[in-house]
């Protein structure tokens, strides 16, 4: 492959003769430049746009690491991320983990490395304090995970509060039998609405059934697969917080399916207030995420950090949500 130094050899000039041309500088002469540029075309050179940017100690380009692309969250919130970073003249790289510390680690090594100006952290398998070792002093915002904070910028939902809003609602309509889901357990988020629906319990003088306690349930076909569990089994579940609205939605197929009325047999709360939540029958009751606020706000936030411009300590801010109550509950 040639390099800049062939073709500084081939047109008798230096190396920061090239450059000049290569830049557009305009303290090189026409015959100069028409020469260098010659000798370019003769060989197919190519600048290297990456290693120019890396000079410029700035690659344009934000990382965001994700779980998997497949789930119905997920996807939304790298559309809006990936929109306003564009808006912002970013390109943005999805990386999907699987949940696979592996794959996370690889993705902190590149931005050591400098493939990236910045990532933004939707999920994680590890700890904040090991995620801060890997990282270093380089830009990493967490979004949607409730972090604590202490060693990078996070921006998050109030998952406690507004799931504890949420299961006291169905718990004051008198139904006690409640079930909970959650797509993966160990994760801060999940952590923090598990939280929010026991405290509910506990303020109620009440002890939620952890028999009810589901796990790994993320999409329409989970919610069918489980909807038909709890019908077959006639399992004396009242209510649930299906953690999502296609998890909501899949449980009121299964409903359907099997002659069960919602919410007079069953009361179901969604997650997200995805447009899912308007088209089913009857329409999920859900929780507003703010989804869209959120996504502007942390890549206005990280462009001033790429920029310079945010030097202060992490910061934590916490968005409240909305439990929106619809036909379903």
């Amino acid at each position: 492959m040639v390099t800049i130094y062939d073709i500084a050899r081939l047109s008798g000039v230096s190396k920061s003769t090239v450059s000049r041309v290569i830049s557009n500088h305009p303290y090189v002469s026409t015959e100069t430049k028409s020469k260098v540029i010659k000798v370019m075309q003769e060989h197919n050179y190519v600048t290297n746009s990456l290693a120019k940017q890396f000079r410029q100690k700035q690659t344009k380009c934000i990382a965001i690491l994700i779980p998997d692309l497949n789930h119905p969250y997920f996807s939304q919130l790298v559309s809006y991320i990936s929109a306003d970073c564009y808006k912002s003249g970013f390109k943005t790289v999805v990386h999907q983990t699987f949940l696979d510390k592996n794959i996370e680690r690889e993705v902190y090594n590149q931005l050591q490395k400098n493939e990236y100006d910045a990532l933004i952290l939707t999920s994680s398998t590890l700890p904040e304090v090991e995620i801060a070792e890997y990282t270093g002093n380089k830009i990493i915002v967490a979004c949607n995970e409730d972090f604590r904070g202490d060693y990078f910028d996070v921006f998050c939902l109030n998952e406690e509060e507004v799931t504890m809003k949420a299961t006291s609602y169905l718990l004051s309509k008198g139904f006690t039998k409640l079930g909970f889901c959650s797509d993966n357990i160990s994760s801060p988020l999940q952590q923090a609405r598990l939280k929010g629906f026991i405290l509910a319990h506990n303020k109620k003088g009440l002890k939620h059934n952890k028999d009810f306690l589901f796990n790994d349930i993320s999409n329409i076909e989970d919610g069918i697969i489980l909807g038909k569990r709890l019908f077959r089994d006639n399992l004396e579940i009242e209510g649930i917080i299906a953690g999502s609205d296609f998890v909501a939605a899949g449980l009121i197929r299964s409903a359907i399916r099997n002659n069960i009325q919602i919410p007079q047999h069953l009361s179901i709360v969604g997650f997200d207030n995805h447009p899912i939540s308007l088209v089913t029958n009857p329409q999920i009751s859900t929780i507003c995420n703010h989804i869209q606020d959120m996504s502007n706000d942390l890549v206005n936030h990280i462009v001033n950090k790429i920029n310079g411009g945010v030097k202060q300590s992490p910061i934590k801010k916490v968005y409240n949500g909305e439990f929106i109550n619809r036909n379903s509950s």
